[in-house]
């Protein structure tokens, strides 16, 4: 994949934390741990992948989506990298 797209979506995670979890964020990296760092929900990752596709005009497929992709902001941007759905 790309690292620049790889690269693109961890800044629109990163940026999109705070605003799905309703609350500040320590400084957020690739490594960052969702789950255990962040304690985010499954509840709150599916909202996550909701406004990743609103806000980047983008569908991702989430049929294959499960717990270890939401283990760093890295592994989940791999995820939605491998899974927009269209993309050639």
């Amino acid at each position: 994949m790309p690292l620049i797209v790889r690269d693109q979506l961890v800044d629109s995670i990163c940026a999109l934390l705070p605003q799905v979890l309703r609350r500040e964020m320590p400084a957020l990296s690739p490594d960052t741990a969702l789950m255990d760092d962040l304690a985010m929900s499954s509840t709150t990752g599916l909202e996550l992948m909701l406004e990743l596709e609103e806000s980047l005009g983008i569908e991702i497929s989430v049929e294959d989506l499960d717990r270890d992709d939401f283990a760093t902001v890295s592994s989940l941007a791999g995820y939605v990298a491998a899974n927009i759905i269209g993309a050639e």
